[in-house]
């Protein structure tokens, strides 16, 4: 099967240190694209049109505008957002290192100091998210009815962290039962399920590109444990862990993703047809 192109993740950097910007380039190398400003109107710009593996953040930018602002604006749009303050020694105390500090950064770090090694590796689930969602999404977007694109997309980006539906509506800018009856409406079961199923895709995905064991992938897409994750594989994909892992395993569960949103459907239910698979042994 051929797969659709899969687009650069990309980091926001707010900066005027050339230095910096350009250990930056040589840490992430051609996997990941900086897109670097040193104005905040533009970086601010750039981050509320486009999906971020995280930003890096000066002080200030180089009219000597305080940066702080940004860090409210990506925790305002993403609080999940990983967001590096970065400071300099030379800079001391100054107004615009006391305000960075003050918005509440993910992390602060010292430039002389960075550990770009940490930066990747608080990054690193962002990129396997980004990239995973890339892959799976195309090869589904058009069987999904278009009011359930938004929480699938939603899902599938935050199926490595333990989330609620209330977390995916929050994420969606909708109250918790708004979701639901948008998933019963469009044949969706429940958004319990359908963020489950986010799961398994998320699952197959990883078996098939990643040598980690199944242990820890359970962990990572916040299954109750490893068996939990084999036997959902077993009845909802109708195989095993080793067979996604050695096989297509992300062509299985998007086909099997298909047959479920058609058995969930109105149609199929008022034709008397199986409504569906049931997630509680999984959650």
């Amino acid at each position: 099967m051929d797969h659709p192109s899969v687009p650069r993740p990309a980091v926001l950097v707010l900066g005027t240190s050339f230095a910096l910007v350009a250990r930056l380039r040589r840490a992430f190398g051609e996997d990941v694209e900086l897109v670097c400003h040193a104005r905040i109107v533009d970086a601010i710009e750039v981050l509320a049109s486009r999906p971020l593996l995280g930003v890096l953040v000066e002080p200030a930018d180089a009219r000597g505008t305080l940066a702080a602002p940004l860090v409210v604006a990506a925790r305002r749009i993403d609080a999940s957002l990983p967001v590096f303050g970065i400071v300099s020694r030379a800079a001391g105390w100054s107004p615009a290192t006391v305000a960075l500090i003050e918005a509440h950064p993910t992390v602060v770090a010292v430039e002389e100091d960075l550990d770009l090694v940490s930066v990747a590796r608080v990054l690193s689930s962002r990129l396997w998210q980004s990239v995973m969602v890339a892959r799976i999404w195309p090869q589904l977007a058009a069987d999904v009815p278009e009011p359930l694109r938004p929480l699938v997309r939603a899902a599938l980006a935050r199926a490595s962290a333990p989330l609620s539906v209330g977390d995916v509506a929050d994420a969606l800018g909708l109250h918790r039962k708004t979701l639901w009856s948008q998933c019963r409406r469009h044949g969706a079961g429940s958004a319990q399920e359908m963020m489950t199923w986010c799961r398994l895709l998320a699952a197959a995905h990883a078996l098939g590109r990643s040598a980690r064991p199944i242990d820890a992938i359970a962990e990572d897409l916040a299954f109750a444990s490893p068996t939990a994750l084999r036997n959902a594989i077993r009845r909802h994909l109708g195989t095993t862990a080793s067979a996604l892992r050695a096989g297509e395993g992300e062509r299985i569960a998007c086909e099997g993703f298909r047959q479920w949103l058609r058995a969930a459907s109105p149609a199929a239910s008022a034709a008397g047809s199986p409504h569906g698979v049931t997630m509680s042994d999984v959650a």
